[in-house]
């Protein structure tokens, strides 16, 4: 239904009826007339946004359009990285809190991450993320994290507790300064930051 119709047969019940049973009434006329230019301009505007699809829309009707239609704030996202979370809401408006579906838009927005999933029953399961360091994920997190009223959002269906886990991968690191076979001494390190890191092992738990 053209966008701007629905607002005339919404108030058209509320004119008294007298008023809108002679077919030449002046206000039937006029609520015609009304009826056929806004149709006309929603038609003219959807055709022009079609043709602007998300994948090539130029950044301002992303702004003016494709960002408010999926109720989706830039928040200093490239055009390149809006476009993705565009997609992402498409399909977050889709899901219905499967596991094939959590996995989908993570990779969507984590692409070279490492995937996983936990299950846990009967309600309970985990999406594990690695191969990529927390700062990297957390947009993706937060996109996926419920959120209170009124700003709500998240991905689990209700009843579900389902949650996202970012861990920094960490391996042991065997050394010594004496060279002794079998190494002496050993540290913790993170494949994203030299032994002792501050990040080294750590990880970072969401509700989604």
């Amino acid at each position: 239904m053209p966008i701007f119709r629905r607002f005339v047969e919404d108030l058209l019940p509320f004119v008294p009826s007298i008023w809108r049973r002679r077919a030449d009434n002046l206000l039937n006329i006029t609520i015609s007339v009304y009826d056929q230019a806004m149709d006309a301009v929603a038609e003219a505007l959807s055709e022009y946004l079609e043709a602007w699809p998300i994948d090539t829309a130029p950044g301002w009707l992303l702004d003016a359009h494709w960002g408010p239609y999926h109720n989706l704030q830039r928040n200093g996202l490239s055009d390149a990285d809006y476009r993705i979370y565009i997609h992402a809401k498409r399909l977050l408006n889709k899901s219905w809190g499967a596991a094939d579906q959590a996995l989908e838009i993570f990779h969507l927005l984590l692409p070279s991450a490492d995937l996983s999933f936990t299950y846990s029953p009967p309600k309970a399961w985990t999406i594990n993320i690695t191969g990529v360091d927390m700062a990297t994920a957390a947009p993706a997190v937060l996109f996926m994290t419920k959120l209170p009223s009124p700003d709500g959002g998240g991905f689990s269906a209700a009843g579900d507790n389902g949650t996202a886990v970012v861990a920094d991968a960490v391996v042991f690191s065997y050394n010594s300064i004496y060279d002794v076979v079998p190494p002496s001494v050993g540290w913790y390190s993170s494949v994203y930051g030299d032994p002792g890191s501050a990040t080294a092992g750590w990880a970072h738990v969401a509700a989604i």
